[in-house]
């Protein structure tokens, strides 16, 4: 059972991430952390998010702004670092609590921003105030690979197209993944049971990105994403209250 839940959850991840950019891995963590450990729930998404940047930055290659690329990684990295310091840190309970938490905060959010989509498109984010999102985003990255969420609240200010968006956010993402692959096995989160695991998810990742290519040529996104972080916001209200 648990491995059919992890096909799925690759196949979703390889969807999510590549018609959207963002939600895969906050939408993914929660819910592989009530049937595994969380710390294992996270190590395992690592190589998954790393296959999934690749497929995605291949699919919108050159697509990215340089600029915001440039001005959001070195924040971002930092923040990895601190969260996967959290991570080793931190009690099984604990750790499943804060996921819940961030689940439910960050999936509260992109609801409210559905929602109420001109209270939000008239916010212009400094690039001061960038900086400092991009240490949180990294931290949250790290603990639950929900980084990228707190990222687009700079990025959707900027007026990106689509495909430069999601080519820009997962950019600075391939790099964390990066990092967090190397600070995950330092630590010991990330052991060579659990990286076979998430290879052996490759051609999950690999049929679901190229779905979500499909996807975001065929689908307007609105209700997608609403009932998505709906679920966001379920599965991290049960991971807190059943920690």
């Amino acid at each position: 059972m648990t491995t059919v839940l992890t096909v799925i959850a690759a196949l979703s991840a390889g969807i999510i991430k590549t018609a959207f950019g963002i939600g895969a891995g906050v939408f993914l963590t929660p819910l592989l952390s009530m049937i595994m450990f969380p710390k294992t729930a996270v190590a395992l998404m690592a190589p998954m998010m790393l296959v999934t940047d690749i497929t995605t930055l291949w699919m919108h290659w050159k697509k990215w702004d340089l600029k915001y690329v440039l001005l959001l990684s070195p924040g971002f990295l930092l923040g990895v670092l601190a969260g996967s310091y959290y991570l080793a840190w931190a009690s099984p309970s604990l750790t499943k609590v804060t996921i819940g938490i961030i689940a439910m905060v960050f999936s509260a959010y992109q609801i409210a921003r559905i929602k109420y989509p001109k209270t939000f498109s008239g916010i212009d984010v400094s690039n001061t105030t960038g900086v400092i999102i991009s240490l949180f985003a990294g931290a949250s990255s790290a603990i639950a690979h929900s980084g990228g969420i707190i990222l687009t609240i700079y990025l959707i200010s900027k007026n990106l197209s689509k495909s430069s968006f999601v080519a820009t956010l997962v950019g600075i993402l391939f790099l964390s993944d990066i990092l967090k692959m190397v600070t995950y096995t330092k630590l010991g989160l990330l052991t060579q049971p659990i990286l076979v695991s998430g290879l052996e998810l490759i051609p999950a990742l690999l049929i679901g990105s190229w779905l979500g290519s499909r996807l975001i040529k065929k689908l307007s996104d609105t209700q997608f994403v609403l009932y998505v972080n709906i679920m966001i916001f379920i599965s991290g209200i049960l991971l807190t209250v059943r920690h």
